[in-house]
């Protein structure tokens, strides 16, 4: 794989609009490459590393001259601001949209806060996976089953049961790997939960009996709305490590006369007080190399890595009351060299993403289909959008777990920036299905999930990283461990 798996083509960008001095000379930079493009044949690619090679070949003078940096606080060297501050409008084009003619209006603003950890140093580690330890397993049980005994239900793949705590019904389970790329899982979860979700979403009238019961039983066994502090402290009393807390969130649920309040928290591990960024995998483009595919004559050829899916670790809670618990996917690390990294200006990095982001929106056009409902799970909106204009809600200075040739049981973890954030676009008329029947939907499309980073920078050099499913991916660095 290489850094950006484009197709080769040529999408064109024209500015609009005056901005200020920023805009101004982001504007030139692209309206210079771009034109620059135009008269060469070689497509986007060429586009691409004109905004990240310039800044790599400055890195490696800089590296000789500011090696002192290595010996400061990393909020030294990065020298980031506490919040990100950005307008960029442009008017967007490609060969690959519907509409030649009209471009799609591109907005991107950002008031976001920037998180940089508050540590000496940020060094290379190696981490492998683990399995969910027996005392986790039992800490879970014992303390959301309450002591209540568990009516087992046998699965030669997993140790699954039901408890019935406080008038609600649990599922249990246990999912250990037998694979080395397989999913190991511990989940702890109200039945139906989904149903607690559902919003206006039909229901038939037990189903919303069962759900105004449940709700109240909600009310009944819990304590109210739980903290942050709360939720923290529920972690560490459940999972060995550091966690710190990425995301929480909180949203009034009625059924009937019954109203209590969700509260969402969403963790990410932290070594050595630097999180393991968290990231929506979901989200992200698929990757390749584990796809099966055939040849016209119908040869089947494997996916050559299958890779593994980040550590996620989430509790949800309805009143107070545990709604669902999910740890997946466990690590352990160990440092790879105790050499401080040396760490690009945040200045630099933040050039970086202006200059890049654009081109990823026009370029990355795989698995990008709107949805029917209004929601987007995908990390960009389509290429045939209207308009859109995209948030950037947070950035983030964290790890990354990067893989090393074809193991897929230990990797190394490297320092990037994650520009996490949302968006809506205006999509034109599709039709779906056959044509006949499902009807075309125009309007809105929403992407606001939680972890979408729309785009990944090595804090080391400023190569853009590639993120997709299943833990691949790939720097303009031919192997980040060396």
């Amino acid at each position: 794989m290489v850094l950006f798996s484009y197709k080769k083509r040529v999408p064109f960008l024209i500015p609009k609009g005056k901005d200020g001095k920023r805009m101004k000379k982001i504007k030139m930079f692209m309206g210079a490459v771009l034109c620059m493009n135009l008269l060469a044949v070689s497509g986007c690619d060429r586009v691409v590393q004109s905004a990240v090679v310039e800044e790599k070949d400055e890195t490696d003078q800089k590296k000789e001259e500011n090696k002192k940096t290595v010996q400061e606080t990393v909020a030294e060297q990065v020298e980031a601001p506490e919040t990100y501050r950005a307008i960029i409008q442009v008017d967007l084009r490609s060969a690959d949209r519907e509409d030649k003619e009209n471009p799609m209006k591109f907005t991107l603003t950002a008031d976001a806060p920037v998180k940089v950890p508050d540590v000496d140093a940020i060094c290379l580690k190696k981490v492998k996976r683990v399995a969910i330890s027996e005392e986790e397993q039992n800490k879970i049980k014992d303390t959301f089953g309450k002591g209540q005994p568990m009516q087992e239900e046998n699965d030669e793949n997993e140790q699954a049961g039901t408890y019935t705590v406080d008038g609600l019904t649990y599922q249990y389970s246990y999912v250990k790997s037998e694979q080395e790329s397989g999913v190991e899982e511990l989940g702890f979860q109200i039945a139906k939960f989904i149903f607690d979700d559902c919003g206006d979403m039909t229901l038939a009238s037990s189903e919303k009996k069962e759900r105004e019961e449940r709700f109240q039983n909600y009310i009944k066994a819990g304590s109210g709305k739980v903290s942050e502090k709360e939720a923290k402290e529920k972690v560490s009393g459940l999972v060995s490590g550091d966690w710190e807390l990425f995301e929480s969130s909180s949203k009034a649920l009625t059924e009937g006369n019954t109203t209590l309040e969700k509260d969402d928290f969403i963790f990410e591990r932290a070594l050595d007080g630097i999180p393991v960024n968290y990231v929506r995998e979901i989200s992200l483009p698929v990757n390749e190399q584990a796809l099966e595919w055939e040849n016209e004559d119908g040869t089947l050829h494997e996916g050559q890595s299958e890779g593994w899916e980040n550590e996620v670790l989430t509790m949800d809670f309805c009143s107070g009351t545990i709604q669902s618990f999910l740890h997946r996917n466990p690590i352990e690390t160990s440092n790879i060299s105790d050499e401080g990294l040396f760490l690009l200006p945040f200045d630099e990095i933040k050039d970086i993403f202006e200059k890049t982001i654009t081109l990823q929106i026009m370029t990355e056009d795989k698995n990008r289909l709107i949805s029917v409902d209004g929601g987007s799970d995908y990390r960009y909106p389509s290429i045939d959008a209207q308009s859109a204009e995209m948030t950037i809600t947070k950035v983030q200075l964290g790890y990354m777990r990067m893989q090393s040739g074809d193991n897929d049981t230990e990797a190394i973890l490297i320092p990037v920036w994650d520009f996490y954030g949302t968006w809506t676009s205006e999509e034109p008329e599709y039709e779906y299905g056959n044509g006949a029947g499902d009807g075309p939907v125009i309007g809105n499309v929403t992407m606001d999930d939680a972890g979408v980073p729309l785009l990944t920078i090595d804090a080391r050099d400023g190569s853009v990283i590639q993120r997709v499913q299943a833990g691949w991916a790939v720097s303009t660095k031919s192997k980040a461990a060396t």
